[in-house]
């Protein structure tokens, strides 16, 4: 059955409240400090165990990560394979031409000669393509998707703080500034929820083919 757009935000009123409160609080921490002020306070707040555990966070942003979802909902549902590479395909490319327009400078090339910035040992740094973040893009893609087709209403408990977990580690990882991730997020949460209402009134979505899995039927 077709699903017009007001009863998919319904459906995802779990997951949008309280992703909306997290974008309003970065926006007013955004207004609140500049760019520079915000990065410099999270960059000075470490301690080794977070060191680890942001290093490991944020691999749920990495695209392996998501493919290796896409593999796993294989054996669920064919629907659902195809709804979570496609839209991770749709956020992804916009979020590359974005980082290919603004060719904005991360952090280490921002403060290059400015201040010095903490960074961990043995992490790989990049210098460009700061905005917006990918790995929050991806991060919150899947936490759409996951939220989308998961029936537990309770679901957003768990994937809302992982995609925010995910998103800050960039930050405090140093190779973010919190506009980056707040784009990020934003966008893969808007182009994913409009890509879910296109393939709701589209045929060859619901195409009983669709029901299967791997290894038996859904």
């Amino acid at each position: 059955m077709k699903k017009s757009l007001s009863a998919i935000l319904f459906q995802q009123r779990y997951f949008l409240i309280p992703f909306l409160i997290v974008i309003i609080t970065g926006f007013f921490l955004m207004l609140v400090f500049s760019k520079a002020e915000l990065f410099l306070w999270i960059n000075s707040q470490y301690n080794p165990f977070f060191d680890q555990f942001f290093k490991f966070n944020t691999l749920l942003g990495d695209g392996w990560m998501t493919i290796l979802v896409v593999c796993v909902m294989l054996f669920l549902k064919y629907r659902y394979a195809v709804l979570m590479a496609l839209a991770y395909a749709y956020s992804s490319m916009a979020v590359q031409i974005l980082k290919i327009l603004f060719n904005a400078p991360r952090p280490v090339k921002f403060f290059e000669n400015i201040t010095p910035i903490r960074t961990i040992d043995g992490y790989a740094m990049h210098e460009w393509n700061s905005f917006p973040s990918g790995h929050t893009a991806s991060a919150f893609t899947l936490a759409v998707v996951l939220s989308y087709i998961l029936s537990y209403k309770y679901s957003h408990w768990i994937l809302i703080p992982l995609a925010v977990l995910t998103a800050f580690s960039r930050v405090y990882l140093a190779q973010h500034f919190m506009e980056d991730i707040i784009a990020g997020s934003l966008i893969a949460v808007i182009m994913t929820l409009q890509l879910i209402y296109w393939l709701e009134h589209t045929e060859w979505y619901h195409s009983k083919n669709l029901d299967g899995r791997l290894f038996g039927k859904a």
